[in-house]
């Protein structure tokens, strides 16, 4: 997302407060959008649809919801950063043709994919065909709309992608509304799927726009499986690990069952996706202005290297670059713990405006820090990208996905005064194993730059 942060911090070169304004509009709106943009969207259908839907038919469409999010970032998860990376390979080499159809052979697999994963709840969920269809099809669309963001990131026309976000949310809102008031539960779930399918296509306009070619799909991405297998181990440990703490709590004891198969837990619920609401400042943070800096630094180092400049020089580069990371990371540091601090203090307040019961407000403390923990985590995990250190990344989000079992387990037994501890401890233990591994490897980056180089005959 870098290229993207480039534009974005132009923005504020401009140094007015409207154009701060509106940098910051977009730079939230691209960072946390596809989050944002859909906890908005269901806090408002959950408070206006009460007027003509039952609490629980509203319950079984929020828990919906929420299932086809999760499963889709878990299922779609695996191959991003494969994706991620043979994209950046492709700019990188300038074959800009090739991106167009990359993202055909991508989406294609993804809709196939999506729907095998999803085919047989159809057949296993007793509900009303023509809501479970839906909820089919909008589990498609989700997963593809998952896959879209990483070919955004390379799209020059942010504003688009802003705008995109804004019909979505407001079709998907009115819609389901005015669907739901008609038709019931099946309606408002047609209403929000309609929203949804136009941001898709929206979206899909604007990088078929940006990346015009009239090549046939392209799946040379899948050889990546073998050539970089540890990604997908990543991509799965990782979005596993997000979710993991929230499933284990659904089918526990505490869960309560909303339809069939599907279980929830309101207050644990309840309590972390506000959590994950507060980290947006701190992800258009990182967006405009860390990764942007940490990159001419890093660029800096790797063209000292090619262009033969002696030792002392490259040795330098490397120490303005370790800076450039200590102050990156102590300036989110600063930024996130003060706003987590803040939700602290008045936390009370939070959750009486979300009406969250004496338990969920005693997880919303926990989850406060731990998203704030989390957000630090994928910081630190993001540059070791950077460094292209894959195995140690499988191992962090290995521990991550390992510890936010057992943590969270422990807690179950432990009794309701603990819960979200398992996922706070997770986060901090898979953030230290990071950090470690991230300033070893800093530390002696010149000799490993030069061992990995091959060997020529």
């Amino acid at each position: 997302m870098a290229g993207i942060g480039f534009r974005l911090r132009k923005i504020f070169e401009h140094d007015t407060f409207l154009d701060d304004l509106r940098g910051l509009v977009f730079s939230s709106a691209i960072a946390g959008g596809p989050i944002f943009f859909s906890i908005l969207c269901l806090v408002l259908l959950g408070i206006f649809s009460t007027a003509f839907l039952g609490s629980d038919e509203l319950r079984v469409f929020l828990v919906t919801i929420v299932y086809i999010f999760a499963f889709s970032l878990i299922s779609t998860g695996v191959i991003q950063l494969l994706i991620t990376r043979y994209l950046s390979d492709l700019i990188f080499v300038n074959h800009i043709r090739l991106i167009l159809p990359t993202f055909s052979g991508v989406l294609a697999i993804t809709v196939v994919s999506q729907l095998f994963v999803g085919l047989p709840f159809l057949f296993f969920w007793h509900i009303d065909f023509a809501f479970k269809a839906t909820a089919l099809m909008l589990f498609v669309v989700i997963g593809c709309i998952w896959q879209l963001m990483i070919f955004l990131s390379a799209v020059k026309n942010y504003r688009v992608v802003l705008a995109a976000f804004l019909i979505g949310l407001t079709i998907s809102f009115g819609l389901a509304l005015f669907l739901g008031e008609r038709h019931g539960l099946t309606g408002l779930l047609h209403g929000y799927t309609i929203g949804q399918i136009a941001l898709l296509f929206i979206l899909l306009a604007r990088v078929i726009i940006e990346f015009k070619s009239d090549e046939k799909p392209d799946f040379q991405f899948v050889q990546y499986v073998k050539k970089m297998p540890q990604l997908v181990l990543i991509g799965l440990c990782y979005n596993l690990g997000i979710w993991i703490d929230k499933m284990i709590f659904w089918f526990s004891s505490q869960g309560e069952q909303v339809s069939a198969f599907l279980y929830s837990y309101t207050d644990y619920d309840g309590a972390t996706f506000f959590a994950y609401l507060t980290v947006i400042p701190s992800y258009t943070y990182f967006l405009v202005k860390v990764e942007t800096d940490f990159y001419g630094y890093f660029r800096a180092f790797f063209q000292s290297i090619l262009d033969k400049e002696v030792y002392g020089h490259i040795v330098e580069q490397k120490h303005k670059m370790a800076y450039s990371l200590r102050e990156s990371f102590v300036g989110l540091v600063k930024l996130q713990g003060t706003i987590t601090l803040l939700c602290l203090l008045f936390s009370e307040q939070i959750a009486t405006l979300f009406h969250l019961p004496i338990v969920g407000t005693l997880i919303l403390e926990k989850a406060l820090i731990a998203t704030f923990l989390q957000m630090l985590l994928l910081t630190v995990m993001i540059f070791m990208m950077y460094f292209d250190i894959k195995n140690q990344i499988a191992v962090v989000t290995a521990v991550f996905l390992g510890g936010n079992v057992v943590f969270t387990l422990a807690t179950l037994y432990l009794g309701y005064a603990f819960y979200g501890y398992g996922y706070l401890f997770a986060c901090l233990v898979a953030l230290i194993v990071a950090y470690v591994l991230l300033d070893r490897h800093v530390r002696d980056l010149e000799y490993h730059t030069f061992v990995g180089q091959p060997i020529g005959p």
